[in-house]
């Protein structure tokens, strides 16, 4: 189906062994809040592969999630309240695989399902999924064993960085908070170039650490929660009437093009279309 500016497609498949495919196409001509409470009698694993764009789930305490294009981001709730977060005129494609609890307990293990089925909305994982994962959702089959073939290969991809020994390590408490403090200490330099090595001495860890905490507290690498931070801000700015060359120092690019190229590939659509939006709004 071509999708037009102004409408919102949802298609779902229910699959066999308790997996279910959701394939949504937002393309909001205005700001949309679109309320969500969900509840189950049993918790679910969610994997959402960004395949366009950007949107944002907020939890009613005020807690965020991010959906971005290229990227997977792996939740489990029994029970969420929030909102989920589109731009006005920005395009939105998603894939969703959700497995139930015994889903998630068939494909993994009994031992190995229990951290992923948390009660209250948790996110395991944020990465940027590959050209395999890619390939495979360029085209969904519309044929019932075909596209359960194309969600069990989804699944298998990304299979091993769910495993708990990857998710569930302890931490100290003074380790993480100190990955905290990298992560207030980035948000207040984004206007700057700076190293891995310096972050981690600003914070007292070493890279490895530093790296590794990234990973278990917040899903990604340090470089990839720059990226994310750097881009929202720089589309806040946008927003508010700042120009792409203004927006792109203010965010730590040195030279507009590479600003405007890395923007168009984490939104999906150029930073000159932003521009002033919010004030012409």
């Amino acid at each position: 189906m071509m999708q037009q500016p102004g409408k919102l497609h949802v298609r779902q498949f229910d699959l066999a062994q308790g997996m279910r495919l959701v394939q949504s196409d937002y393309w909001p001509l205005q700001p949309l809040h679109e309320s969500s409470q969900a509840c189950s009698d049993q918790p679910q694993l969610v994997l959402t592969f960004g395949v366009q764009g950007a949107s944002r789930f907020r939890e009613s305490n005020g807690r965020e999630i991010a959906f971005n294009a290229g990227h997977l981001t792996v939740t489990s709730f029994q029970r969420s309240v929030g909102e989920r977060l589109y731009r006005a005129g920005e395009r939105v494609q998603q894939l969703r695989l959700i497995l139930n609890a015994a889903s998630v307990r068939h494909y993994f293990g009994e031992s190995n399902a229990e951290p992923m089925l948390q009660p209250n909305l948790q996110r395991h994982l944020f990465s940027r999924y590959g050209q395999a994962t890619a390939a495979q959702l360029k085209h969904m089959h519309d044929d019932p064993l075909l596209l359960e073939i194309q969600a069990l290969t989804l699944l298998a991809l990304h299979r091993h960085q769910l495993q708990p020994e990857t998710l569930m390590q302890k931490r100290h408490p003074q380790q993480v908070e100190k990955v905290e403090q990298a992560r207030d200490w980035m948000r207040d330099h984004l206007a700057e170039n700076f190293s891995l090595a310096t972050l981690a001495l600003a914070v007292g860890l070493s890279e490895y650490q530093l790296k590794s905490g990234f990973q278990h507290h917040f899903c990604c690498t340090p470089g990839a929660l720059l990226l994310q931070m750097r881009m929202e801000h720089a589309h806040q700015l946008l927003e508010q009437g700042y120009q792409v060359a203004q927006a792109a120092w203010q965010v730590g690019y040195q030279y507009p093009r590479n600003f405007s190229v890395a923007f168009q590939r984490y939104f999906g659509r150029p930073a000159s279309a932003v521009t002033g939006r919010r004030r012409q709004d």
